[in-house]
């Protein structure tokens, strides 16, 4: 896995100085929170009100206060820099980058009134939230979600409260924790033309919209997850044979006996690393894919030996062209793809609703189960940056 994670560092290097593409902030310099603000100072029942609006995905209330982590004692980077934009409709991704020396389990969250590193003591709400990373990256060496969505009853958005965040490993020992500010902006699920303040919140024209993640949620259960840290395949078993001492795959094996033949393991893999779209106002649009491969090299593999066969890595850019129609109406984008450079996954538009910093896309469930494909995309900012420290 870890040649797996640094040949994906490698690749997202490469996709990024290609295309100048996301990698960057999660927050365009855009509409500044003037709802109910930040909160400063408060009781403790508000601060409860508050932290009661926050849902995390399988997380636990734990009362008391959060545990103290040993801050600034690693190099944990956080996906959001000071807020944290969410939209109606979607939890919001968390993505923490460590290394495998410091793999991140999950994160503590409480909120509290006073910054904690100001003079004097902290009002904190009378629990704190102990909350897993996702299942579906509990594999991965190098990064980690966690999910978050605010309820916005009963509050005047956008509102902001203060939280600290701290992140412990597999065995619950904490590693490092930060302060951070969530900033719940507010989100009518309609298109907003012709907003043009902070850097622009057109729904078309570069630099465009970066893929965070897919999910089906049913019943406030997350029941598929697909996001670009997400490896596919758990590889699989191929059998080669050994013959006087010689390792052979293929024709040679024919004739080989039982005991010559040998069945090693491949750890192949598959992942979607990334997608992207710029909509450009003549009704064009253009999308771009990366695909890394993990392929069987039995070539080079050892039949006569032990451990695991070996595996040729490969990345596919596809850049696809085509046209774009929106109904007004109902609000369902149509997307034509007339060109590609290669073949890929394909994606055919759905029911859109953005606001300055979100875009999300519904592939309605034509079951009608109400198991309906949403993807959750950013806007793209001009700088290029995506990880943050964590102070």
């Amino acid at each position: 896995m870890a040649i797996i994670q640094f040949f994906k560092f490698r690749s997202l290097m490469l996709f990024c100085g290609m295309f100048l593409l996301a990698c960057g902030s999660d927050e365009p310099e855009a509409i500044p929170a003037t709802g109910s603000g930040t909160v400063a100072t408060a009781t403790v029942e508000e601060l409860d009100e508050l932290s009661d609006h926050l849902e995390f995905f399988n997380a636990k209330k734990i009362p008391g206060k959060i545990p103290v982590a040993p801050s600034g004692s690693s190099s944990l980077k956080i996906s959001f820099k000071d807020t944290l934009f969410l939209m109606e409709g979607a939890r919001m991704p968390i993505k923490i980058l460590h290394d495998a020396a410091t793999n991140v389990a999950g994160v503590y969250v409480q909120v509290h009134g006073r910054s904690s590193g100001a003079a004097g003591s902290s009002t904190s709400s009378s629990y704190y939230y102990d909350v897993p990373e996702l299942v579906e990256t509990s594999d991965n060496d190098t990064i980690s979600v966690i999910l978050v969505r605010f309820d916005p009853d009963d509050f005047e958005l956008p509102v902001s409260l203060s939280i600290t965040i701290a992140f412990y490993d597999e065995s619950h020992q904490l590693l490092d924790e930060t302060e951070k500010i969530f900033t719940m902006e507010s989100f009518d699920g309609s298109l907003i033309s012709g907003r043009t303040k902070g850097g622009g919140c057109e729904f078309t024209n570069p630099p465009g919209w970066w893929w965070e993640y897919s999910f089906i949620e049913v019943d406030d259960e997350i029941v598929f997850y697909s996001g670009p840290e997400i490896f596919y395949g758990g590889g699989q078993e191929i059998k080669g044979c050994c013959l006087n001492g010689v390792s052979d795959y293929g024709t040679g094996c024919v004739s080989a006996k039982p005991k010559d033949e040998k069945t090693l393991y491949f750890p192949t893999y598959y992942q979607i690393e990334g997608e992207s779209f710029v909509f450009y106002s003549n009704g064009t649009f253009q999308r771009i894919t990366q695909e890394n491969h993990g392929d069987p090299d039995t070539d080079n593999t050892n039949f006569c030996g032990f451990g695991v066969g070996a595996i040729s890595h490969s990345v596919e850019y596809v850049e696809y062209q085509g046209n774009w129609t929106l109904d007004p109406a109902t609000n369902n984008l149509r997307l034509e793809t007339t060109e590609s450079t290669g073949s890929g996954y394909g994606n055919p538009g759905g029911i859109i609703g953005y606001n300055c910093h979100k875009m999300l896309m519904t592939q309605v469930d034509r079951e009608g189960s109400g198991r309906h494909l949403k993807k959750l995309y950013r806007r793209k900012t001009e700088v290029d940056d995506f990880w943050f420290p964590l102070n």
